[in-house]
């Protein structure tokens, strides 16, 4: 005759979907096929601080607006998404002290450019958000057929300064185009100088006034969290 022995009780006899509502709410990570890279679009809108001199103040006055940087060069938005290649937003998170509104721009500058609202927040908030192609080149030319310009701006809506900061986690595919690109033009935050480094740098020291400065390096990596 078999043993007899206690079980440990686990839930309460209904089925458990914490981890299942748990996993809509976050992405658990991402893993990229072999004919994708991230990109990051992202600003930050800081105080001056003393203690480190090189910190210099950078906000959006009231009513005025920023376009959004290129995390991997520094350089400012709109870029072109080219020919061969889709761009797709797949998250983002917004932390601001004052009423924000964020809009993308697809080839803003035609006429038959496209405006999308990615966003509007409360001053004093947080938000993030995974996205499900919230706004992707595919939408428009899903062979890539063209070359695209791609722009975020984010207006001050609020009645003071505007600091905090904005960014947007994406997702370039090529379709049936050459390896990508193994260079990037990066910006000099300190004398707007542009030079070419490898995709895989972040330490950079210009050419153009010989300070240092950092970048990201989001187009080299395969993953993102578990």
């Amino acid at each position: 005759m078999a043993g007899i022995f206690v079980v440990e009780t686990r839930g309460i006899g209904k089925p458990d979907y914490s981890r299942e509502i748990s996993s809509g709410k976050e992405r658990a990570g991402i893993a990229l096929k072999y004919n994708q890279q991230f990109r990051a679009f992202a600003s930050e809108w800081i105080t001056a601080e003393a203690e480190y001199p090189w910190v210099a103040g950078y906000t959006i006055a009231a009513g005025g607006k920023r376009h959004m940087r290129d995390s991997d060069t520094g350089g400012l938005l709109p870029v072109i998404i080219p020919k061969g290649r889709t761009l797709s937003i797949i998250s983002v998170a917004y932390a601001v002290t004052q009423d924000i509104r964020v809009q993308g721009y697809i080839d803003g500058e035609l006429p038959w450019g496209v405006a999308v609202n990615l966003g509007v927040l409360g001053g004093g908030q947080a938000s993030y958000e995974n996205k499900i192609r919230e706004l992707s080149t595919a939408w428009y030319d899903p062979t890539a057929a063209l070359a695209h310009s791609w722009d975020v701006i984010v207006y001050n809506e609020g009645g003071g300064d505007l600091y905090g900061g904005a960014a947007l986690l994406c997702v370039e595919e090529a379709v049936g185009t050459p390896p990508w690109s193994t260079t990037k033009e990066c910006v000099c935050p300190h004398c707007e100088h542009k030079q070419t480094e490898p995709i895989s740098a972040t330490r950079i020291t210009c050419q153009g006034c010989g300070k240092e400065y950092m970048v990201t390096n989001f187009a080299s990596l395969r993953q993102l969290g578990d």
